[in-house]
């Protein structure tokens, strides 16, 4: 669909100020794309009650009971986080948005003083299962978990989901000793994938992503937040066929009669798939 034939959306980019013209409608939402960073941003901006019961009901039957279903599968692909971090023993690092602690876990394997904040009760209860005291049922703005400096935070399939990232990523900075390192993986915006597919690119699934960001878009966000030394890599990950059909149900449902006859011919099949997604590390700026 043509942004044309799209109502016009009466907001500004919330990275650089920029006009935002619509671009994509997925339901009731309207991705609107700025068009001098590249953010593309959902409106209207869902309630909390909204992503509340979103993320409720999706933990029951949806991409993160599949994530849970898959999670020996999806293993691997913690232990790359886990080199693109290279913790050294000892680091203390903070997981936002941990869900049931599967890279705390890893981390925690490599010598690492591992805690994670996850805001679903069942997710927490998960991870405590296998990390005792290290998951809390908490908000990054809050305090009701280990104070700070960390060597490093991560925020995983994290950025996309929250309504305000800048203060989400400034809170991150504050909670970094100087010199710190902050991790991120998140739908790339400006990928040739996101470029190719258009209006079918998977990442474009709301109440789940209210923004998806550029690397230019990101790249000004983190520097207002604080943070230089950035560097972004190409996300390629390394899944079972039928994981990833499975998530099409979730992501791109228009893909599934596509993918269907691939699936029921390699099903658990590992294959690396692309669907333009980026990891991104930058440093704390401030060093005294």
């Amino acid at each position: 669909m043509q942004s044309e034939s799209l109502a016009p959306i009466d907001t500004l980019c919330i990275v650089c100020g920029g006009d935002q013209r619509p671009a994509f409608r997925r339901g009731e939402f309207i991705y609107g794309r700025c068009r001098a960073c590249g953010l593309l941003s959902i409106s209207p901006i869902p309630t909390a009650e909204l992503i509340e019961s979103h993320y409720h009901a999706k933990f029951k039957a949806g991409n993160y009971e599949a994530a849970r279903r898959y999670a020996s599968e999806y293993r691997r692909i913690y232990r790359q986080y886990a080199d693109f971090i290279s913790p050294k023993p000892g680091d203390r690092i903070l997981d936002v948005g941990c869900f049931t602690g599967e890279l705390i876990h890893v981390l925690a394997e490599r010598g690492a003083d591992v805690y994670g904040l996850e805001l679903q009760a069942e997710a927490v209860a998960i991870a405590n299962g296998r990390l005792p005291g290290r998951v809390y049922q908490a908000d990054v703005f809050g305090t009701r978990f280990p104070a700070g400096p960390y060597d490093i935070v991560t925020m995983m399939g994290v950025i996309e989901h929250v309504t305000e990232p800048a203060a989400f990523l400034k809170r991150a900075n504050e909670l970094l000793k100087p010199g710190g390192e902050l991790f991120l993986q998140t739908p790339d915006a400006s990928s040739v994938v996101a470029k190719v597919t258009g209006t079918h690119w998977p990442p474009l699934a709301p109440v789940e992503h209210i923004h998806l960001f550029s690397r230019t878009a990101l790249r000004h966000l983190l520097k207002h937040a604080g943070f230089s030394r950035m560097r972004f890599r190409c996300h390629v990950k390394r899944l079972p066929v039928a994981y990833v059909y499975e998530n099409f149900a979730n992501f791109g449902p228009e893909w599934r009669k596509v993918f269907k006859p691939v699936e029921a011919i390699l099903g658990k099949t590992v294959l690396p798939f692309y669907g333009g997604e980026m990891m991104a590390s930058a440093t704390k700026d401030h060093l005294g």
